[in-house]
């Protein structure tokens, strides 16, 4: 019963999110590739703005707790019960992550493939902020509209 539910859920709600599980999985799997490989920033010409904000190691676990927080809140979304306002501040601080690296790349000066990515990684997640945040306008204004009148509108 509860897998059938499981599947059911993210049948319905993967399609329109499917760019925010992505953005949240690569994030995740930026955070495991930080972890495995502790000189990147120090090593990566790209990557040394970067280690001037934070060291390596923070940074590896903000990139998993926003990355693995978004997976979770995009599970709960799609299992249990709606969570847009979780999914727009995970989209907004993943945005936040994405314009940090663009910004540590375009510093750099090495001209990096990473800029023909991560900036589009930064609008995107910037996309999935607007989007969810309008899904969580009118989730908190449908209850409203249904206490006033005392029938679901």
């Amino acid at each position: 019963m509860f897998f059938a539910h499981l599947s059911r859920s993210l049948r319905e709600t993967f399609p329109v999110r499917a760019s925010e599980w992505a953005l949240a999985a690569m994030l995740f799997n930026w955070s495991i590739i930080l972890f495995l490989m502790p000189d990147l920033f120090a090593t990566v010409d790209a990557f040394a703005p970067l280690a001037k904000l934070m060291p390596q190691t923070t940074f590896a676990g903000m990139c998993f707790l926003v990355g693995f927080g978004r997976l979770v809140s995009l599970a709960i979304n799609g299992t249990w019960r709606r969570s847009p306002h979780l999914r727009a501040f995970g989209a907004f601080l993943g945005s936040g992550v994405w314009f940090m690296i663009s910004i540590g790349i375009i510093r750099s000066g090495s001209g990096a493939t990473g800029l023909g990515i991560y900036p589009i990684l930064v609008l995107l997640d910037s996309y999935n902020v607007i989007r969810a945040a309008g899904e969580a306008g009118l989730s908190d204004h449908q209850p409203r509209r249904v206490a006033k009148d005392g029938h679901p509108s």
